[in-house]
């Protein structure tokens, strides 16, 4: 009896897609989306510039509430007054609007900076 309702048990968590429960790498499923798929979403924020790392290659946002340190990439779009900009044109006290990009179990990084001109 006791072998049987094991069985079933454990057939059943990964039939199920159950969860790994050592580690709980699990990564969020979503409708529509395959099983173990990483799940992208994007997320924006205004604020205001704070620090630049050229060398870390970070930003530093500051919005009404909070700072956030985030990775700029190659993919990364940087535009001021719907033209094309760069890393170097966005300076310390600058207003933007900045798209996150987040995907489980990675960093967030900037998918677009668009800088405000007053």
């Amino acid at each position: 009896m006791w072998t049987l309702s094991a069985g079933i048990m454990i057939t059943l968590a990964t039939a199920c897609g159950g969860k790994d429960t050592v580690t709980n790498a699990s990564p969020p499923h979503f409708q529509g989306e395959a099983p173990g798929e990483k799940q992208t979403i994007l997320h924006q924020i205004e604020g205001t510039v704070s620090a630049i790392d050229p060398k870390g290659i970070t930003l530093t946002i500051k919005s009404a509430d909070e700072e956030r340190t985030l990775k700029v990439t190659s993919k990364t779009k940087f535009t001021r007054n719907r033209t094309p900009a760069s890393l170097k044109d966005v300076t310390v006290g600058k207003s933007v609007r900045v798209v996150v990009k987040t995907v489980y179990g990675q960093p967030d990084e900037v998918a677009t900076v668009d800088i405000k001109t007053p």
